[in-house]
Parts: C-alpha cells; structure tokens; sequence
C-alpha cells in the first residue's frame, strides 16, 4: 500500500511538471504571436511614414523640437525626443497613424505613431569641395539628389506588446 502510494505521488508530481512545462510553451507562443503582429503593425506604419516624407506637399520641420510628426536635427550629443516614453503619448511631437485603434484577431492596437527627423540633404559632387572638413551640399559645388529622414515608429498593443522600428529614408528633392 504504502509503496503504491508512492508511486502514485511520483507520478502525481511527473504529471504537474508535465503540465507546467506545457503552459510556459503556450504563454511563450501567445507572445511570439502578439510580437509578430506589433511588428507587422510597425511596419505598415513605417511605410505610411515613408510615403509621408516623400511627399513634397507636407509642412516643413519646425527649427526645434518636433511638431505633428516632424522633428528637427538634434544637436551632436543630444538626446532624442522619442526616446522619453512620455513622448509617445503626451504632446504633440508624433503623428498618429491612420491603422492607431484598428485591430487584428484579439489584438488591437493602442498606440502606433512615428516621428520623422530631418537629417539633411545629399548630394553628388560635379567638381572639387572647398572645404576638406565638411562635405554637405551647401559647402561643396554639388547637386542636391535627395533628403534623408530617420524615421521612428512605435507600436504597442493593449496586451503590452511594444516594438519600436527605425529606417533612413532617402526623400528625393522635388
């Protein structure tokens, strides 16, 4: 009897692990899941972004700060305004995507906005460059070919997914 009994909590125990083991793999699979729709949400709006910043009707980027989505060059050494959470959902400094409060399956989307960084023009060179320090367009006898953005999204889901995507864009000048 006594043996049996043992026997019978041994495999009692075996069957326990046996089911922990399986719901870590669930939970782990469900967040896998909501990650790739984040992600795929972050991506839609990074191509609305970019669609945005080739857009040569948009406003121009405030001198400082950002505005409705658009951000000015941040000084060498600087820190970004996107990378203060409060950013993402006080103020005015993002634009909001059109798929913000849409959903997917179970999951929807709480918050999905980007900003768009001004990070200044290229250009190619015709001739020589007078200074050998700095090589933007405006020092060097070159034709501007296009403006380069970084942009950032954020994508956060009501079940606490976040993905945050980042991309240089190269706009051209129009």
């Amino acid at each position: 009897m006594v043996v049996v009994l043992l026997l019978l909590i041994v495999v009692t125990l075996l069957g326990l692990a046996a089911m922990r083991g399986t719901v870590m793999q669930e939970r782990m699979s469900g967040n896998v899941a909501a990650r790739a729709i984040a992600f795929q949400f972050a991506e839609a709006a990074l191509r609305e972004a970019e669609s945005y910043a080739a857009d040569p009707g948009r406003p121009a980027p405030p001198a400082v700060g950002c505005s409705n989505g658009l951000c000015a060059t941040v000084a060498v050494g600087a820190a970004f305004p996107w990378e203060n959470d409060a950013f993402w959902t006080t103020g005015a400094g993002y634009r909001a995507s059109n798929l913000e409060g849409s959903s997917d399956v179970d999951v929807e989307v709480d918050l999905l906005r980007y900003v768009i960084e001004d990070m200044g023009e290229a250009g190619t060179l015709v001739g020589t460059c007078t200074s050998d320090i700095d090589l933007s367009v405006s020092d060097c006898n070159s034709t501007a070919v296009g403006r380069y953005y970084r942009i950032t999204v954020l994508s956060r889901m009501n079940n606490g997914t976040e993905v945050m995507l980042q991309s240089t864009f190269q706009a051209p000048v129009g």
